[in-house]
C-alpha cells in the first residue's frame, strides 16, 4: 500500500513539475541538495542530460545530412541541357531545415529536473 501511494505521489509531483515546465519557456532554478550523496545524484543527472542531448543534437545533425540534396542538384545542374532542365533540377532543390533537423532536448531537460528533485533538489519560486 505504502508502495502504490508513493508511486502515485510520484507520478502526480511528476505530472506537475511538467505542467510548470510547460507553462514557462525558461527552465525551474534548483536548490540543489548538499549532502554528497545528493550531490553525486544530481551529477549522474547532468551526465545523462549531457549524454541525451549529444544524442539529438547527432541526430538532428544527421537528418539535416540526409536532406541536404544540394550535391545531387549540382550533378543534375552540370548535366542540363537547356535552361527549362537547369530549372526542373533547381526544383528539386531542398528548402529550409528538414523536419527533426533542429534538435529538441526538452525531454532531455524535463528528466534530467525530474531526475535532480529525486536526489532531493528542491524548486526555486520564479
Amino acid at each position: 500500500m505504502t508502495r502504490t501511494f508513493r508511486n502515485t505521489t510520484r507520478a502526480g509531483v511528476g505530472a506537475l513539475v511538467l505542467g510548470l515546465l510547460a507553462a514557462c519557456a525558461t527552465e525551474p532554478r534548483l536548490l540543489l541538495p548538499t549532502s554528497p550523496e545528493g550531490l553525486a545524484c544530481v551529477a549522474v543527472c547532468d551526465a545523462v542530460l549531457a549524454r541525451c542531448s549529444f544524442d539529438e543534437t547527432s541526430q538532428a545533425q544527421s537528418i539535416a545530412r540526409s536532406c541536404d540534396n544540394s550535391g545531387e542538384v549540382q550533378t543534375c545542374v552540370d548535366r542540363a541541357v537547356d535552361d527549362r532542365t537547369v530549372h526542373a533540377c533547381e526544383a528539386k532543390q531542398s528548402m529550409g531545415a528538414c523536419q527533426g533537423s533542429v534538435p529538441n532536448t526538452a525531454h532531455c531537460r524535463e528528466d534530467r529536473l525530474m531526475c535532480a528533485l529525486q536526489c532531493g533538489a528542491k524548486m526555486l519560486d520564479p
